[in-house]
């Protein structure tokens, strides 16, 4: 059966509109976007047609199958004004390719549709049939601006149904977002990569993510480079490769050779965690290409577990993040990156104070055990010349180096703060809490 939406708020030029749980359109009276809700009994009592400007429905589990989705075609053929879908069918094993057809089928009628997220995580019978159908549909949809695929452990997904999936992007003339998810996704491979890179264009918003899939290489990452280099207009990319163990430093400078060239990018994330054979010239590589973006604002990179990098990768990316005058939001992972010390952490506390407009911070040098009270003390220094600045979460934890002196001096500095909003901390052996701090703040 279609399961029951829960309540949630929806946002559209900055009108809320409230959702009941019941089967109701929300008519908003100074055009804020009308609603659709599904509930249990939708798909079986469906009269008339539905005008509404968002379709959501959420499923749960074992009860959402086939004839789910076969019931959500019928709602879809009867909203063709809807603009935005939004389908969650996280972990649901009776969904195979012959639902993902029902649902597409009735996608596709969406002449109007602008916006489209479909989530099929964990849901282990989908194939690269059920891709190829999904695709079909999306090249039919022409007003489409903005895509989020999940189909992340649906591991008899290949290589073939990302050429699938590449084919239909090429077609979709208006689209500016595209996310797509393919976590332990095991038989994708550099092939699959280059099939999406190679249909990437006129994008603002990039979003793909690969963890685990231990057969893509530095091939991949320079399929993306070649395409990013003709996306002048990006704005935000995110690129997950945790885990991909064949990535190295020839991969990172193929990747920061096309970063250079983009200067509207506004936000970057990387996630490079457990990516072995990494080293501090990978490192350097997107440090150098960091000076070049001059209008970025957020920065996420993780190098968690990457044991061949140094202090020089610390050094810099400090140096990338001086010329950054714009950044409001900054995190940095080196968990287990051993070989790191106060020297690293020093230069970046000097970068970090300069970065005036900085209002998050998020440092993480967890199991770096050569860190001592002093490198904390830089952090600290840092902190108290960022007026700006309302979130701040450290861990140090346990880098065993950090003394309970340390952590009080730190916990002392904090006190003429007043613009921290959030503070979280886990230091030396053991965690200092935001309610410690607040008591030492007080």
């Amino acid at each position: 059966m279609l399961s029951k939406i829960q309540s949630q708020q929806f946002k559209e030029d900055n009108h809320p509109v409230r959702l009941s749980k019941t089967n109701k359109k929300i008519v908003n009276r100074k055009n804020k976007p009308r609603i659709f809700l599904i509930n249990e009994t939708l798909g079986l009592q469906l009269s008339k047609r539905v005008n509404a400007s968002v379709l959501n429905y959420s499923g749960e589990y074992e009860e959402t199958s086939d004839g789910t989705l076969k019931r959500l075609k019928e709602v879809l053929r009867s909203s063709k004004a809807v603009q935005k879908v939004v389908i969650e069918c996280q972990r649901c094993d009776n969904i195979t390719d012959q639902g993902v057809k029902c649902l597409s089928d009735g996608l596709q009628r969406l002449s109007s549709l602008q916006s489209i997220s479909l989530n099929f995580q964990e849901c282990m019978n989908i194939t690269d049939e059920g891709v190829k159908n999904i695709s079909n549909s999306l090249q039919r949809l022409r007003s489409l601006q903005s895509i989020s695929l999940d189909f992340a452990s649906c591991d008899k997904i290949t290589d073939k149904g990302l050429q699938s999936l590449s084919e239909s992007l090429q077609r979709i003339t208006f689209l500016q977002s595209i996310h797509l998810n393919f976590d332990y996704c095991k038989n994708i491979t550099d092939q699959g990569v280059k099939s999406i890179s190679d249909r990437l264009q006129r994008l603002s918003s990039i979003g793909l993510s690969f963890h685990k899939c231990k057969r893509i290489t530095d091939q991949s990452l320079e399929s993306l480079s070649e395409s990013l280099q003709r996306l002048s207009s990006l704005q935000f990319i995110s690129l997950n490769l945790r885990e991909c163990k064949r990535i190295t430093d020839q991969g990172l400078e193929s990747l920061s050779e096309s970063l250079q060239r983009l200067s509207s990018l506004q936000s970057i994330s990387f996630d490079f965690t457990d990516c072995r054979e990494i080293t501090d010239e990978g490192v350097k590589s997107i440090g150098e290409s960091l000076q070049e973006l001059s209008s970025l604002k957020s920065i996420s990179l993780e190098f968690e577990a990457c044991r061949k990098i140094t202090d020089q990768s610390v050094e810099t990316i400090s140096d990338g993040l001086q010329r950054l005058s714009s950044l409001q939001s900054i995190s940095l992972n080196f968990t287990v990156c051993n070989k790191i010390t106060d020297q690293g952490v020093n230069r970046l506390s000097k970068s970090l104070q300069e970065l005036s407009s900085l209002q998050s911070m998020s440092l993480n040098f967890r199991w770096c055990e050569e860190i001592t009270d002093q490198g904390l003390k830089s952090v600290s220094n840092s902190i108290q010349r960022l007026s700006s600045l309302h979130s701040v979460n450290l861990n140090f934890s346990p880098c065993k180096k950090i003394t309970n002196q340390g952590i009080k001096s730190f916990g002392e500095s904090l006190q003429s703060l007043e613009n921290l909003q959030s503070i979280s901390l886990c230091l030396g052996a053991g965690r200092a809490s935001s309610s410690t701090l607040e008591e030492s703040h007080s």
